[in-house]
């Protein structure tokens, strides 16, 4: 693969990687750009290194992270959006807690348990709002 001069005319730093792959690296005065391309150019991985910290970017059809023990995330604020559909499920329990409020929001929702109740407890009011709520219905 051939190397383009950055803006300021550098060639990238290239490491050959298995599977026709390389590493290309890009320094500039205020960041450094690590990128994997394979044989046609297109990225797979990129890190973006600034005085702010890392961005990672994975570029193609799929992303798994898979460990066999904990993963944890944690971040001032912590953002997940999916553009089309987002499940979230457990092969056991799941608890979802905050020590300030909690609000979930969409067009219809439906609280269903496969087994057993659904419990509702409240240390103050428990309230019902709607044009009509309905029981046993």
């Amino acid at each position: 693969m051939t190397q383009e001069p950055a803006a300021d005319g550098v060639p990238p730093l290239a490491l050959k990687l298995v599977g026709q792959q390389e590493l290309l690296v890009e320094t500039k005065p205020d960041s450094s750009l690590l990128r994997i391309v394979d044989s046609s150019g297109k990225v797979s991985l990129s890190v973006l290194i600034t005085a702010e910290g890392p961005v990672l970017r994975f570029e193609g059809r799929q992303l798994w992270i898979q460990t066999e023990g904990d993963l944890g995330l944690d971040a001032e604020r912590l953002v997940l959006h999916a553009r089309k559909h987002l499940v979230l499920s457990s092969g056991g329990n799941a608890k979802l807690a905050a020590t300030g409020d909690m609000q979930l929001e969409a067009r219809v929702q439906d609280i269903s348990a496969t087994q057993g109740n659904v419990n509702v407890k409240a240390n103050d009011d428990v309230c019902l709002h709607g044009e009509r709520v309905k029981v046993n219905c």
